[in-house]
């Protein structure tokens, strides 16, 4: 199942939507968003969405059986997961890079860095150089609040994506700060459950800047696998159903305002993101 959030392009209030993707289009399904258990504070910690997906799914389907099809050009796609507690970023994790960062570690990003393909990636310091990184996205479906072992590992997760850990390249910051701007966490441009992907290791990527080929690679060449990486995390902290884990990035090169990134993931698809000038931007950050 390919799970989206959307709006309708002609919703002037931009309500976000719940939608099945199938090959003709969104299936509107947010009516299942009223099954959701209410919540009252301090609210839960985590996607309830996602946390309910196991009951909610079925429900979802016959739903989408219903409803007419909704074109992917009259819609905007937000990021699949709308209330995630964090991301947990692999540090490059590729073999070939050697030590230190051809390893399992992470990297703090702060979710407000959430964003999905039709935000586009807004740079806000269109002075120095921020980077791409073409990675997959991993999303918890279950609570984890005990170590868990890399054969259990993946029976915790909810689906996966496509991502951009985008990064502004560090002069004198630390890089959860480098990572943590608005739009710089993006991933897409669905969830596709983690039924249809019993394997991620198996999946890689091709990834372009404008139609040019700039990197095609196997998840099988990850220092930590997905079920590795979750199986570490566990270890130093509770994760919640929402958290996305980064598999960490190979191939990082300088995106200017203007370019499209497009990544491709065979079995969860197609994501592409346009960078540009944000309505914020400074020329200087601060005390620079």
């Amino acid at each position: 199942m390919k799970i989206c959030r959307f709006t309708l392009n002609h919703d002037s209030a931009a309500t976000p939507r719940v939608g099945i993707v199938e090959d003709d289009g969104i299936r509107d399904v947010t009516r299942i968003t009223d099954a959701l258990p209410p919540l009252r504070w301090p609210v839960p910690p985590g996607d309830q969405l996602i946390a309910n997906l196991p009951d909610l799914a079925p429900r979802m389907a016959e739903l989408a059986g219903r409803e007419p099809a909704i074109a992917l050009d009259a819609v905007s796609l937000l990021a699949p997961v709308a209330n995630p507690t964090k991301f947990v970023a692999g540090a490059g994790n590729w073999k070939h890079m050697g030590a230190p960062f051809g390893m399992i570690g992470f990297m703090g990003k702060a979710v407000t860095a959430l964003a999905g393909p039709s935000a586009g990636l807004q740079i806000r310091w269109p002075d120095r150089t921020t980077v791409h990184e073409p990675e997959l996205a991993i999303i918890i479906g279950r609570k984890i609040d005990r170590p868990v072992g890399i054969d259990e590992a993946l029976s915790h997760v909810a689906g996966y994506a496509c991502a951009f850990d985008s990064t502004l390249k560090p002069e004198r910051e630390d890089w959860a700060f480098c990572k943590s701007f608005d739009t710089y966490g993006t991933i897409g441009p669905w969830l596709v459950t983690a039924d249809e992907i019993p394997n991620p290791s198996e999946l890689g990527y091709r990834f372009w800047i404008d139609g040019d080929l700039r990197g095609e690679r196997s998840f099988a060449d990850l220092t930590g696998s997905p079920a590795e990486m979750i199986a570490f995390a566990s270890t130093q902290m509770t994760l919640y159903p929402g958290d996305i884990f980064m598999s960490g990035a190979a191939d990082v090169g300088p995106v200017l305002p203007g370019e499209t990134m497009t990544i491709e993931i065979p079995r969860i698809g197609s994501m592409s993101v346009k960078a540009a000038i944000s309505e914020h931007a400074r020329t200087r950050p601060w005390g620079g």
